[in-house]
């Protein structure tokens, strides 16, 4: 169906969006004719083994860029597949998160259009307006534009690993709390909100999670509902000019974790996995501030603020010192700020009805989903570090900065994890 027989609100012109979304079962045979409808000349196959052996390897006689078994998407993969598919006249993705966005920044490179068929109900990504790369060792969104048409076969997503289906849940799961740090970020900084992403996203979310137990079974159904609510998040993150409404300090946990099993030559976890039990700890630390007695503090000389980030970080310093510059360039702004408004910013903050961890839980839990960090094999004293340090890798605003602008953290990490029930 075209997308706006989809999405529940009428959309603003302009933005460059999906053409077409069609999710249910036997969606696999119609690749080869969507994909007639929106691209032209020779096409490139782009997916992995797993991603190919899920799809059953459909338009065979198509030439292929073959990513590896678990492949990442990086500066140096996106740069093979943009040499692969200089002359072609479009992309056919077959695959999820990494192969969807390593096809979707070099069809943006190339100025060509691409179409994907998911394998799995996995991330939010496939809608969305931006790659999530790893760019010099930096987790980063590259601008990219979104596909022409996005097939979701549900015979396909039902036979997914169940992981990556607990994973999709989990990323689906944080749109509360990070919308709320766009919502943060606006009072705070003025960097702009609309409600227009809840809108478009609100009841699907609400229809995936009240689903969340048939993902485990199988449930062909449930899997359409968290595949619809996963298209619509990368919709609203299109219209809204950002990934602010999909991801704010929940996902800058698991992108440092990312970053540091990248940089340390492990491989990583499930980011949506990650996401899940970090939405956990996100909700409770909002649940916090709305109690908390403030007590406001000063940023540091940025000569000792790069001390830190220098002893905190590592390896990673390099890569960090850039967005947190420019956001400590920022603090003492936004102390003023909250100094002078919190009471106000905080009852507009409980007016957004906030999740409790218990409730971001609930739903993870009915999957089987990881909800704890035992379940994602991290110590509680790593957390608690990651916890305070998330806050660096991103120059952009989210609970986690505010957290420490008014007191709360670092001095109740230990709280907050309780209170998570991580």
């Amino acid at each position: 169906m075209k997308l706006t027989d989809f999405v529940p609100v009428p959309l603003p012109a302009g933005h460059p969006l999906p053409e077409e979304v069609r999710v249910g079962p036997g969606r696999r045979a119609e690749l080869a004719d969507v994909a007639a409808r929106h691209l032209a000349g020779t096409w490139l196959r782009v997916g992995d083994p797993d991603t190919l052996a899920a799809a059953g390897d459909p338009l065979p006689d198509l030439e292929m860029f073959r990513l590896e078994r678990h492949p990442h998407a990086d500066d140096e993969t996106v740069a093979r597949a943009v040499a692969a598919a200089r002359g072609a006249g479009g992309l056919v993705a077959i695959g999820s998160g990494t192969v969807n966005d390593v096809a979707k920044r070099a069809a943006h490179e190339l100025g060509i259009p691409y179409v994907v068929l998911g394998t799995a109900a996995s991330m939010n990504g496939y809608a969305s307006g931006i790659a999530a790369l790893l760019s010099r060792g930096l987790k980063i969104t590259a601008p990219a534009r979104p596909p022409r048409a996005i097939l979701l076969d549900t015979d396909i997503l039902a036979a997914a690993p169940l992981a990556l289906t607990r994973a999709g849940l989990g990323d689906l799961l944080s749109k509360p709390v990070s919308d709320s740090d766009w919502w943060l970020a606006d009072r705070i900084e003025g960097t702009g909100y609309s409600t227009l992403p809840s809108l478009v996203t609100d009841a699907a979310v609400a229809d995936a999670t009240a689903h969340a137990a048939g993902l485990a079974t199988g449930d062909r159904d449930a899997h359409a509902a968290l595949g619809r609510a996963l298209v619509l998040s990368g919709v609203a993150m299109v219209v809204a000019g950002s990934s602010a409404p999909a991801s704010g300090g929940e996902h800058l946990l698991s992108h440092l974790w990312d970053m540091e099993a990248l940089a340390a030559g492990r491989e990583t976890r499930l980011h949506g996995a990650q996401v899940g039990v970090a939405t956990c700890i996100s909700a409770a630390l909002y649940q916090r501030l709305l109690r908390a007695t403030p007590v406001f503090t000063e940023p540091p000389p940025w000569e000792d603020e790069a001390a830190r980030l220098h002893a905190e970080h590592g390896a990673l310093a390099d890569s960090v010192l850039g967005p947190a510059k420019r956001k400590h360039d920022r603090a003492a702004a936004r102390v003023a700020l909250l100094r002078d408004r919190w009471p106000e910013i905080r009852d507009g903050l409980a007016a957004r009805k906030l999740p409790t961890p218990a409730e971001v839980r609930a739903p993870l839990a009915a999957c089987g989903a990881p909800n704890t960090l035992e379940h994602l094999g991290i110590s509680r004293a790593d957390a608690a570090r990651v916890l305070r340090i998330a806050r660096d890798i991103r120059d952009r605003v989210t609970v986690l900065d505010v957290a420490f602008e008014i007191g709360v953290l670092p001095r109740a990490i230990g709280d907050v994890l309780d209170d998570a029930g991580v």
